[in-house]
């Protein structure tokens, strides 16, 4: 906290003796929280400081509104509580957190693996988002629709929500790119793909003998209780071996594949994952990027290395590694997959489905069929686009991915259209998820960039910049990106 410190020095919102009485009191360098209890700063002044320092907008709880129902759609009050969090907006397929510390990237994934919704991270006072959530508690014992705060505003529904939002300053002006009415007209997987149809069950063969169950990897411990083998699923007596450091991330992806049928072993280390593949010789490995002893990246360029274990199929996952690293991944590595963390479980299962049985399972006859009506629908959306009927092209885009919830064009046009209304939140929500369903496109880069910058998000709106140069194949909008990057830089 020692650089929030001199940024509130710099903005005149402490002297240099109130700092150091703030830095001398703060209980684990929480200069901001201690400021406030001190009273020696306006909690308003101390967010916009704390947005500067930590480049995200920021949220004055004491003039916000929050309704109670909203507390456990973030993980409930001891989840709160334990991360110094609070929801201060929920909407369609975006949840905003006000947050003691809004660099806890571990806090925001976990509220995102709990309700499926892209979290928007904005800094809080520590102190106020207690207050705060002892407020919201006090309001539900009282049977108070919402929680407000000592300057709140009157609103006409009490339980509404209201977010007072504060930023480090003025958004820096845009350079001209593309309008959002370019076209992304993508071909993906599922469009080289067979429909599949599972055999009737009178047809059905007898279920194959389970395989011998392989030996622990020598030093790698005993099995863990959970390495199980289900005769049921579309991977019926196949092998799994799950790699990663992270317990609870090893426990999540070997449920999945225990119902899908695969006998599941695991390893918490790269090298006794390479050991337990060249003992086992399973049908598909899941390796985290990074682990300890031996990388990820290695073991699968030791897997495909190895003439008698080159047909492996390998997942790489990561949460450092993201955009077209995977791409890059596959191509120096041998991947056949890629994925990025925090997962989403459909998207965990997808990949899977195609790696254990191939390309076929991914799409059943009703599945292409749904996918072909999303495709006439997200058309449709564009259309009205361009006939300027937003709010149509809102709900034409949003039936698209129901209908195709991979669909990249489908979130791609609801981000848009949703543009054109003015709901931001909602917007990046889209956008992101169509970078996720292909992050080898710069489209949807560019257009969450910029809605990143008109929220004030610098920071991600940076990331965002860069991820579309990375992903940019032609030479002029490199160059323009590129100088869209510098701004931001030199506005930091």
């Amino acid at each position: 906290m020692a650089d929030l410190a001199r940024v509130l020095i710099q903005d005149g919102t402490l002297t240099l003796p109130q700092a150091e009485r703030a830095a001398k009191a703060a209980r684990g360098g929480d200069v901001a929280s201690a400021a406030l209890e001190l009273k020696l700063a306006d909690e308003g002044a101390l967010v916009r400081g704390m947005a500067r320092a930590h480049e995200c907008p920021g949220i004055d709880l004491s003039r916000s509104a929050i309704p109670v129902a909203w507390l456990d759609a973030a993980g409930g009050a001891q989840f709160c509580r334990e991360h110094r969090v609070v929801p201060v907006a929920v909407g369609r397929a975006e949840l905003a957190l006000a947050m003691g510390n809004p660099d806890d990237l571990a806090a925001a994934d976990e509220v995102r693996f709990l309700t499926g919704k892209k979290i928007l991270r904005y800094a809080a006072v520590g102190t106020a988002v207690v207050r705060a959530l002892d407020g919201i508690e006090r309001a539900r014992a009282a049977g108070a629709p919402a929680w407000r705060g000592e300057r709140a505003p009157a609103l006409p529904d009490r339980a509404a929500g209201h977010a007072a939002i504060v930023k480090a300053g003025d958004p820096v002006a845009s350079v001209a790119l593309p309008e959002a009415e370019e076209s992304m007209e993508i071909v993906g997987l599922a469009d080289v793909m067979e429909p599949f149809e599972p055999p009737a069950p009178a047809r059905q063969a007898a279920p194959p003998a389970a395989p011998r169950r392989p030996a622990a990897a020598p030093g790698a411990g005993a099995p863990e209780p959970h390495q199980t083998l289900r005769l049921e699923g579309l991977a019926i007596g196949k092998v799994a071996l799950v790699a990663d450091d992270d317990a609870d991330v090893r426990q999540l992806v070997a449920t999945v594949l225990a119902k899908m049928g695969c006998v599941v072993l695991q390893a918490s280390d790269g090298k006794a994952a390479l050991e337990m593949v060249r003992d086992a010789a399973p049908d598909l490995v899941v390796l985290d990027a990074m682990m300890p002893a031996m990388h990820g990246f290695e073991v699968c360029r030791a897997i495909k290395g190895d003439r008698a274990l080159r047909t492996t199929r390998v997942v790489l996952c990561s949460a450092v590694y993201r955009g077209t690293v995977g791409t890059d991944a596959q191509l120096a590595f041998g991947a056949d997959a890629f994925i990025e963390k925090p997962f989403r479980l459909d998207e965990l299962t997808r990949v899977f489905k195609v790696a254990l049985v191939g390309p076929a399972a991914a799409e059943t006859t009703e599945e292409r069929a749904a996918r072909e009506e999303g495709m006439a629908l997200w058309r449709q959306a564009a259309d009205a686009l361009t006939e300027n009927r937003a709010e149509r092209a809102v709900e034409l885009a949003r039936q698209a991915a129901a209908k195709d919830p991979w669909s990249a064009e489908a979130h791609y046009y609801l981000g848009h259209a949703l543009v054109k209304l003015g709901q931001l939140f909602e917007a990046v929500a889209a956008y992101e998820r169509a970078a996720e369903l292909r992050p080898d496109v710069d489209a949807s880069y560019q257009c969450l960039a910029q809605a990143y910058e008109k929220l004030g998000f610098q920071k991600s709106a940076r990331e965002a910049w860069t991820r579309a140069l990375e992903t940019c194949k032609d030479p002029a909008k490199k160059k323009t990106i590129q100088a869209r990057l510098l701004q931001l830089l030199g506005a930091s």
